[in-house]
């Protein structure tokens, strides 16, 4: 069971973690047409993503998040983002929660030890999920193109 308190830490603090992500991707090399976007819309999509942590991980079917997250794909390739730079955003995101994780989490026990691995744990799951659904939105996008 995912610990309500450590997602709900995640979701108050969205903000500071958005901003470990910004850092993280205007320090990367490699990633000139994302780290172009508006830093509000990048901000936005952190938002939109932490703020629902905990219905993402507890409550969401994957159908929802498949339908969200292909549309995400699809809206970077109408962007003309790199289908690898997308994806290194999503590892920079996840990256920056982890990290958040690891540095604020107040560890005072085995079980919050335990608490803390298994957020890990499921965020990883998460966040593979999203980007597999995000390079299914993007490859249908750049079929559609070549199709059209």
């Amino acid at each position: 069971m995912v610990s309500a308190k450590l997602v709900h830490q995640i979701e108050d603090h969205w903000e500071a973690i958005a901003a470990r992500f910004l850092r993280r991707l205007r320090q990367q090399q490699g990633l000139p047409y994302i780290s172009r976007m508006p830093e509000s819309e990048l901000t936005d999509t952190c938002r939109k993503l932490l703020k629902r942590l905990g219905h993402w991980l507890i409550s969401s079917s994957e159908e929802e998040i498949a339908t969200l997250y292909e549309k995400v794909g699809h809206d970077r390739y109408a962007q003309g983002i790199p289908l690898s730079e997308s994806i290194r955003a999503v590892q920079l995101l996840k990256e920056a929660c982890l990290d958040y994780i690891r540095d604020e989490a107040f560890v005072q026990t085995s079980v919050d030890l335990y608490a803390e691995e298994e957020l890990e744990l499921q965020l990883g799951r998460f966040f593979d999920l999203l980007t597999y659904y995000l390079a299914r939105g993007y490859e249908r996008a750049c079929g559609m193109a070549h199709e059209g």
